[in-house]
C-alpha cells in the first residue's frame, strides 16, 4: 500500500512540475522569460541570471536557475535562454532561442513582436529513491525523455506603460524521444498577460504598479499584483501579493545606470507555511548601449548664403 501511495505521490508531483512552470515573483524585470516579444528599453546588449529557492527547509522543494543573454541590432532582437528546474527526483532543463521584431505605432509607443524555439530535456533519477520494502522493479535507475517547443508574443511599451501577451509553450507536444511508457508526455501550456503603469515618474521617485496574469491547461489561474518604488534611480522596493495566498517583499539597487541586482523573499500565509516554506528568488541583470547616444547623431555641415557654417543634426534612427 505504501508502495502504490508514494508511486502516486511522485505522478502527481511529476504532473504538476512537467505541467505548470515556475511563476517567478520578480516577473517584472524578467519579462524575457515568458514573453519572446520583450524588448530592453535603452539596452542593446546584456545578460541576466536568476536563481529560485521555493519552499527552503523542505526536502526536495523546487529550485530554479535562469541564464539568459541578448543583443539588439535596429529593430531585430536575439536572446538565448538556459533553464534549469529541479524538484524531489525530477528536474528539467531547457535551452531556447528567440528573436523578436519592433515596429513604431506612434510617436512614443512601440509594438513587439517574438517567436521562439525550446529543446526541453526531463529527467527521473530513480536512483534517488529509498525503499522501505525492497523497491519497484519498474522505478530504477536513470530516464530521460527530450522533446521540442514552440512559443511566440506580443509586446508594447510606451513611456509610462507596458502591456504583454507571451505564449513561451504553445504546443502539448509528444517528446521526440518517447521510450518511457509511464512518463511520454512534455505537455504544458502557458500563457502570460502582463502590464504596468506609471504613476509617478520623476527623478527623485518612480512608482510603477505591474500585475501578471498566468494560465496554464489544466491549473487554475494564477494572478501577481505588485506595488514597485524606484529611489533616484537608484533603490528598488517593492511589495507584491500572488494567489496562494503569498505575500512578496523585494528589495534591490540599480549600479552604474547598466547592473542591478534584485532580492525577493516569498512569505507564505498558506499551510505550507507549517513546514518551513521560505522561498528566496535572487536576479543580477547587466544591459549597456553597443553605441552612446550620439553615435547615431550625424554632423552634417552645411553653408549657408556669406559662406558661414551651421551645424545640422541627423537622427539615424
Amino acid at each position: 500500500m505504501k508502495k502504490i501511495l508514494y508511486i502516486l505521490f511522485l505522478l502527481i508531483v511529476h504532473q504538476g512540475f512537467a505541467q505548470n512552470r515556475v511563476n517567478y515573483s520578480q516577473y517584472m524585470h524578467n519579462h524575457q522569460i515568458f514573453n519572446p516579444a520583450y524588448t530592453s528599453e535603452d539596452k542593446e546588449l546584456g545578460a541576466s541570471a536568476l536563481y529560485r529557492n521555493q519552499w527552503m527547509g523542505i526536502k526536495g522543494a523546487p529550485s530554479s536557475f535562469i541564464g539568459n543573454f541578448y543583443v539588439s541590432t535596429g529593430r531585430s532582437k536575439f536572446d538565448a535562454q538556459f533553464l534549469y528546474d529541479r524538484i524531489t527526483i525530477f528536474s528539467h532543463l531547457e535551452a531556447g532561442l528567440s528573436y523578436s521584431y519592433t515596429i513604431k505605432l506612434g510617436v512614443a509607443t512601440r509594438m513587439s513582436f517574438g517567436i521562439k524555439a525550446t529543446y526541453n530535456q526531463q529527467t527521473y533519477d530513480y536512483n534517488q529513491l529509498h525503499y522501505f520494502d525492497g523497491g519497484d522493479p519498474n522505478l530504477i535507475g536513470v530516464v530521460k525523455t527530450q522533446g521540442v517547443n514552440f512559443g511566440t508574443g506580443l509586446f508594447f511599451r510606451h513611456g509610462d506603460w507596458h502591456a504583454g501577451l507571451g505564449a513561451p509553450y504553445l504546443f502539448a507536444n509528444r517528446n521526440l524521444n518517447s521510450a518511457s511508457e509511464l512518463y511520454n508526455d512534455v505537455s504544458y501550456q502557458h500563457f502570460y498577460i502582463t502590464g504596468g503603469y506609471k504613476v509617478i515618474n520623476n527623478r527623485s521617485m518612480t512608482f510603477y504598479p505591474t500585475s501578471m496574469i498566468k494560465w496554464t491547461a489544466g491549473a487554475p489561474v494564477s494572478l501577481s499584483v505588485d506595488a514597485n518604488f524606484l529611489f533616484n534611480n537608484l533603490i528598488w522596493g517593492s511589495v507584491g501579493y500572488k494567489t496562494g495566498n503569498t505575500i512578496v517583499l523585494s528589495t534591490g539597487v540599480l549600479l552604474w545606470k547598466n547592473f542591478k541586482i534584485i532580492y525577493s523573499y516569498d512569505l507564505s500565509l498558506g499551510k505550507v507555511s507549517k513546514y518551513g516554506g521560505m522561498t528566496h528568488e535572487i536576479s543580477m541583470g547587466y544591459g549597456m548601449d553597443l553605441f552612446s547616444k550620439n553615435s547615431f547623431v550625424k554632423r552634417k555641415f552645411v553653408t549657408r548664403k556669406g559662406g558661414r557654417m551651421r551645424n545640422k543634426r541627423r537622427n539615424w534612427r
